[in-house]
């Protein structure tokens, strides 16, 4: 009874839209962006996805490397580079987490705040939750996948 009374409390709070967006899981994969991209035109076979989404495999997968390292090194001028190119990317491509990360990430740093070396572990993980989404929505398969980030080391 408690717990229904302080669910009932917050939801009749004036501030109640902004509480239950808080609350909500941050969406990892947009499939709406994705599909409304030029040339996709909600076609999942569409070619142009293929090549826009294993250009996006590349420069993710080597731009969060390159922010690890440069957060171990404190470069804050190639963590911003970073943070602001993964966040426009990410958004793009309907990669939510990811791109509300770096944006975060780069807004802090816009601000001056201290570089913080547990960002690059953040930003990891929500490169790692996109790049499953798109595995579980069958956008690329897993060898496909492999394929691409084979060639990143090339």
């Amino acid at each position: 009874m408690e717990n229904n009374k302080k669910m009932l409390d917050t939801a009749s709070s004036p501030l109640a839209p902004q509480l239950a967006a808080c609350e909500q899981p941050e969406v990892v994969l947009d499939l709406a962006v994705l599909m409304s991209l030029p040339g996709v035109s909600q076609r999942r076979d569409a070619p142009v996805l293929k090549r826009l989404l294993g250009i996006f495999v590349v420069e993710t997968s080597r731009s969060v490397g390159l922010l690890q390292a440069a957060l171990e090194h404190g470069d804050r001028e190639q963590v911003g580079r970073l943070a602001h190119r993964m966040k426009s990317s990410a958004l793009a491509i309907g990669a939510l987490h990811l791109g509300t990360e770096a944006r975060r990430l780069d807004s802090s740093l816009k601000a001056g705040s201290p570089l913080d070396p547990a960002d690059g572990g953040i930003i990891a993980a929500a490169w790692r939750d996109a790049r499953q989404a798109l595995l579980d929505e069958g956008l690329l398969g897993a060898d496909e996948l492999r394929s691409i980030e084979a060639s990143i080391g090339s």
